[in-house]
Formats: C-alpha cells, structure tokens, sequence
C-alpha cells in the first residue's frame, strides 16, 4: 500500500494508460516525455503509462553514453549486430528493450511542496513490491553492485534484479504561465521475459565500442519469468500477460488508497 508520507505526492486523480506505438520504437519511448509534458501544462490529467516496448529488441542508453566521439560509431555498429540503440530522456546506463519487457512510468506535475527524488523513487517502486509480492515472490529495493543501470531503487528479487529504475525533473512548477511548465518522469523497466546473459553480452560490448570502461556481470540479475518458472513451474509468463496482471493489479492499489483511477489505453 502506499505509505502515508507518500500520499501527498499522488494526485487526487490518475489516468492508468496502456498506450503503446508499436509501430515506431523511438517515438513509443519518447511518449513518456511528451505526455510529461502535456501533464505539465495541465492538458492531460497525471498519468501511470505501462507499456510495452515495439517489438523490436535493442538497448537503451541515456544520452552521455552517446555523447563521446565514438558514439556514433558505436550506434551504427551495434545496429550491424543486431541491437539498435535508443536514446532516453531520463539518465542511467544501458537497459535490455525489447517484447519482453515491460515499462511502469509516472508522469506527474512538479509541485511547489519540497520533495526530493527518494520520494519519487519510493512512490515508483512501492506498488511493483507489493505485486511481487502478490506473486509469492520475495522483493526488496536496493543497489546490486555489477548489474546494469544499477542504483540503490533497482528491485530485486532474491536478491537480483529484475527492475531498473530512472528519473528526471523538468522545467518549473506545473500550471504556471512559463514556458516550461514543469513535470516528474519516473521510469522502471521491468525485465519480464529476457535472456539476460544475452543481454548482458550486448550491453557489455556497447560500452567497448564507446570507449568506457564499465561493464556488467550476468550473475547479478535475473527476468520474472525466471523467477516466476520457481513458484508457477511449467508455467510460461510473457510481457503481455504482466502489462495486463499489473494494470488489474495498480487499478485495484490505486483506488484502495482512495485515489480516482482512469483507465485507458
């Protein structure tokens, strides 16, 4: 359930969307910041957006890890291989994308109470908690040294990850006459159904193409079908089948703390 001294971050009402572009695997992501920025100027309500990535899998990068003179080189090759890159709005290191992930993102307005970005983290990952939970999975937050985009809010499941986590602050207050009416994107992605040390072979080699020394360890993270196949065996768990057992799951968490849930998609 939502902590009380979280309460006062959740607005009072809540568009719970679904909304994906599968056609278009970029604009898809960026979808995150645009509706933002729309939540920003008050013409779209505060949103929880769980979508799927188009299915086209590649990896997710923040945009200093493109920045450097072998950027662009790296880009190129690593669509050669097979794993375009994709830049986001938000910060962090290298994430799986692709059909087997599922993203949790709330976007909502910057408001004048001081707030810090541990809130916003707690406020994201609470409800993916209690839904593992749910699942009889064992869940905590916390930092796993060696694990991609690690930070002290990736989820674990026994003890490894199967959420990262992102954020990032625009622009002033929401509602005011600026320019740039201000927003919070708060971003997890949920790693449903991935081959991990796959993945971590690919972002292990992007990050050799541009010329920085980081590097990620397989053994530190893990998928939820992985550790679902523990507690369901024989029992197969897909990303579509998440985004529909997590948007039945936050209808349900949302409205029990009181909050009016609009869904759409």
């Amino acid at each position: 359930m939502i902590q009380e001294h979280l309460l006062t971050l959740m607005p009072p009402s809540i568009e719970l969307n679904t909304g994906e572009d599968s056609s278009d695997a970029m604009r898809n992501i960026l979808l995150d910041d645009e509706w933002a920025r729309e939540v920003g100027r008050q013409e779209r309500m505060p949103t929880v957006r769980v979508w799927r990535h188009a299915p086209v899998r590649g990896l997710v990068v923040s945009k200093r890890d493109v920045a450097g003179p072998k950027g662009e080189v790296a880009m190129a090759t690593m669509d050669r291989l097979g794993w375009p890159i994709f830049v986001r709005p938000t910060g962090g290191t290298a994430v799986p994308h692709g059909p087997g992930v599922l993203n949790f993102s709330l976007l909502f307005p910057r408001i004048k109470d001081k707030v810090t970005t541990d809130a916003y983290y707690q406020l994201l990952c609470q409800p993916m908690l209690d839904w593992f939970t749910s699942m009889n999975l064992v869940a905590t937050t916390g930092a796993v040294p060696g694990s991609y985009c690690d930070g002290n809010y990736n989820v674990l499941v026994d003890g490894k990850k199967v959420v990262g986590t992102a954020q990032a602050w625009r622009g002033g207050l929401a509602g005011t006459k600026s320019r740039h009416p201000g927003y919070v994107l708060a971003h997890a992605c949920i790693v449903v159904d991935v081959d991990m040390m796959e993945a971590t072979d690919v972002i292990n080699r992007f990050y050799e193409e541009v010329g920085d020394p980081y590097r990620v360890d397989a053994s530190t993270s893990t998928s939820l079908a992985d550790v679902l196949s523990e507690v369901r065996p024989g029992q197969t768990y897909s990303a579509t089948t998440a985004q529909k057992d997590f948007v039945t799951f936050l209808e349900r968490y949302y409205r029990s703390a009181g909050i009016v849930v609009h869904v759409r998609s």
